[in-house]
């Protein structure tokens, strides 16, 4: 069955405000976009519990503080619709200044392109966030 344009405009709006929390590091914002039961897969990394999800999301720096990356912001350079998700091709963007997934940091700014899974439930939160992120350029010599 297509999906309907006020389901795609529904998803946009929910996305919107996932993003805007997230890019004004907003932790409880962020967590208020989550079901209670949602989950987050990171580069196959899975965080299946609200802890693990505000850890992993701390860990990137979107906490505004002692992150991976500092002044953090994800941008939406596409998006596409399934039955069930919205489809996002993105970037996110900052300053690597701390230990990511064993990679020392570089003291660069980077963008790290990446693709993501969106599933928001009935209630209007998100069920399942899987993100597949590009992290070549932190180990590129630059």
């Amino acid at each position: 069955m297509p999906i309907t344009d006020n389901e795609k405009t529904r998803r946009r709006a929910l996305l919107k405000t996932h993003y805007d929390v997230e890019n004004s590091h907003d932790m409880d914002g962020i967590m208020a976009t989550f079901s209670p039961d949602g989950e987050m897969l990171y580069n196959r990394i899975p965080f299946t519990d609200p802890q693990s999800i505000r850890y992993a999301h701390n860990l990137l720096g979107f906490s505004g503080t002692d992150g991976a990356f500092e002044d953090i912001h994800n941008y939406i350079d596409g998006e596409h619709f399934t039955d069930d998700e919205i489809i996002v091709e993105g970037r996110l963007c900052g300053k690597h200044v701390g230990e990511f997934q064993g990679i020392e940091p570089t003291g660069r700014n980077v963008e790290l392109p990446f693709v993501a899974f969106y599933h928001f439930d009935k209630t209007d939160k998100l069920i399942s966030e899987r993100v597949v992120m590009n992290l070549g350029v932190l180990i590129a010599s630059g």
